[in-house]
């Protein structure tokens, strides 16, 4: 992206100055463009542009190569003497010399440039593409080609270069996806050695018992504040990003929400992955394997799904923060192992259906102890499969119902996310 900037060295000392252009000067060579006013730059300063306007009163009096001042001013009468810094020098003839005589002299070259005859994209012109972005319309050069309708730019092509962007941001950011992984990893080893083997062990001892229910929970809850914290920072940290490119048409905001919704499924099923073959296998937890992950990877989709809500809400990353507690401790309230839901005041009730993590324990526990709760304990002995099942209101009749419920609240997050973004987004112009 190009870089502007009105006088970056006004207020600075001389070296302050330097080192600044030193800095400008490794973005222009990483492949950006940097441009700039400037007002009387030391000789160490001129001499590492690459390119130079020189303005006068509104008209160019040079444009060209920095090395070319010194030549052309010579042989407009007017040459840089000895040891002097050459942009004071073309300041001073710029300021001290009448504008006639400088025009006289030969330093306001008249424009020859032609203007290219304008294109009207009703007309059967050869050669081009009529394109729009739902907004402005512009006409693209495709020799060799002849179009009569006008084609609309695709939101499936919007979608391949934001996702394909997406992907060289990942390549370039990789200290945080590493990161992201490390962390999952190591939390996924302490959680499955501290509970080494414990859902291999018999379920109706309290004590094995109380092992496999919190290393369910602990797993679960685990994916749900992995996953949710990166996405709830992504948003507002590319926010000025997004404003800039939607505002000049690059792309619409569905299209752009589109593609970030694909890079976190893939980031997002990776990172679950990881932290399912680790704590899985060390637990030794019984339940089918890719159903467990399916149910992970439903929730973190889930969470992610109202962090980018949450995200979208707030425009400072700082503030998205605060908004932390908001995300997670609705979720444990209501998730039904700390209290039962039945419990709760009726006029509070309802809010467990807007925490993924309450239909996402119930189907863990189903999947995991159905068959416990199914067998018939030994006299005076009760039995806590059931006992967990029915506390926490998981019924294999409605296991449809958890899915469902589960999948709508991804739908209506992520709705509801990309409605906020599009409303924000065109506030800025």
């Amino acid at each position: 992206f190009p870089i502007l900037k009105k006088e970056p060295t006004s207020g600075l000392d001389s070296f302050s100055a330097v080192q600044l252009v030193q800095v400008l000067k490794k973005v222009s060579g990483a492949g950006s463009s940097v441009l700039f006013t400037i007002h009387q730059p030391s000789s160490e300063v001129f001499n590492s542009f690459d390119h130079l306007i020189l303005l006068n009163k509104g008209r160019v009096m040079y444009q060209g190569a920095v090395a070319g001042v010194p030549q052309y001013f010579s042989d407009q009468g007017h040459p840089v003497p000895p040891n002097y810094n050459p942009a004071d020098w073309i300041m001073a003839v710029a300021q001290s010399t009448p504008e006639h005589e400088l025009d006289e002299a030969g330093f306001f070259p008249s424009d020859v440039r032609e203007e290219e005859k304008g294109l009207d994209p009703s007309d059967d012109n050869e050669g081009y593409l009529f394109g729009s972005t739902g907004r402005n319309s512009f006409l693209i050069r495709n020799p060799g080609k002849k179009f009569n309708d006008k084609q609309h730019i695709s939101s499936a092509t919007e979608v391949k270069l934001l996702f394909a962007r997406e992907l060289q941001n990942v390549q370039r950011n990789k200290k945080a996806t590493a990161a992201r992984f490390i962390f999952t990893t190591f939390l996924s080893l302490l959680v499955g050695v501290i509970f080494l083997g414990v859902g291999g062990k018999d379920p109706s001892d309290p004590v094995n018992f109380n092992g496999q229910f919190g290393s369910l929970l602990i797993i679960l809850m685990m994916s749900m504040f992995g996953t949710a914290m990166p996405s709830l920072l992504a948003f507002p940290e590319e926010r000025p990003v997004f404003i800039r490119e939607y505002s000049t048409n690059h792309y619409s905001v569905s299209t752009y929400f589109i593609s970030r919704l694909c890079i976190e499924a893939i980031i997002t099923a990776m990172q679950i992955m990881i932290g399912i073959l680790i704590s899985y296998h060390l637990v030794d937890l019984q339940m089918n394997f890719f159903l467990f992950f399916s149910i992970m990877y439903t929730l973190a989709m889930t969470s992610t799904a109202l962090a980018v809500l949450l995200g979208c809400a707030v425009e400072d990353p700082k503030m998205a923060t605060e908004f932390l507690p908001l995300l997670f401790v609705p979720q444990m309230l209501f998730a039904g192992f700390f209290i039962a839901t039945h419990i709760i005041p009726g006029w509070l009730r309802w809010a467990q259906y807007l925490c993924s993590l309450t239909f996402a324990v119930r189907l863990s526990i189903l999947a995991e102890f159905s068959n416990c709760a199914d067998e018939t304990p030994l006299p005076g002995v009760e039995n806590l499969c059931k006992r967990a099942l029915m506390s926490n209101q998981a019924n294999k009749d409605d296991v449809w119902w958890y899915w469902l419920v589960l999948c709508a609240l991804f739908i209506v997050f992520r709705l509801s996310a990309l409605f906020l973004l599009k409303k924000k987004a065109s506030k800025f112009f």
